[in-house]
């Protein structure tokens, strides 16, 4: 099980510089301070995205305004219904999709879970995984421009995700952070350095084999 709960929203997926100090994570407001703009530049970035990775840093803010320790790590993903996404601080914990199998393995609780990807469906990782257009999947705004970024919001038309919004952050080359925020009003902030979209990837990052000695428990 992931430590803290978070495995709808890694199932949800991009500062010059690679992530180094989780403490200066900036929670991005969810305001925006100009006129709306076409969707285009998400929906095209979407529509020909192959493969992406990015170093990333992730901050919990709950509906108080109390910040969870930050966590960072990195991920990769590949098109159609394949991701590694690897936390590496404050804990080590690896979720890796491939062949319609969702693997958890948290290697401090030597214990791997293993469940259909297809459960995770509600989930906004739909957003890259498949190949279906974000438009019929999601209701998609413009939000303005805000932190140097042009923001998108994104609501599930099918109502199963978790979340009741999706805020995307992009600039010229692609996505640079989402804003999920639940039905609670919790936010989590994602945000993206060292991105390299559409190049090659390790695709043995993909697969995977329980180590010997943990236990391995079916999720359906």
């Amino acid at each position: 099980m992931l430590r803290n709960g978070l495995v709808g929203l890694v199932l949800a997926i991009c500062a010059s510089g690679s992530v180094a100090q989780a403490a200066e994570t900036q929670t991005y407001p969810l305001g925006a301070s100009t006129a709306v703009a076409d969707v285009h530049p998400l929906t095209e970035f979407v529509r020909t995205l192959k493969t992406f990775s990015a170093d990333f840093i992730q901050q919990q803010v709950n509906v108080r305004g109390q910040k969870q320790p930050a966590s960072s790590g990195h991920f990769v993903l590949a098109r159609p219904g394949r991701f590694f996404w690897a936390y590496e601080k404050p804990y080590v914990q690896k979720l890796i999709a491939n062949d319609g199998v969702l693997w958890v393995y948290d290697p401090d609780l030597a214990q791997v879970t293993r469940s259909p990807l297809a459960d995770n469906r509600g989930a906004p990782i739909g957003i890259f995984l498949g190949n279906q257009p974000l438009q019929e999947a999601f209701d998609v705004s413009s939000i303005g421009k805000n932190d140097g970024l042009d923001w998108y919001s994104l609501k599930d038309r099918s109502a199963k995700s978790d979340f009741n919004q999706v805020q995307i952050g992009m600039d010229t080359k692609g996505i640079k952070a989402m804003v999920f925020t639940d039905k609670l009003d919790n936010r989590t902030t994602v945000q993206f350095s060292q991105r390299e979209v559409n190049q090659k990837v390790d695709e043995a990052l993909f697969q995977f084999v329980p180590p010997k000695g943990v236990d391995v428990v079916n999720s359906r």
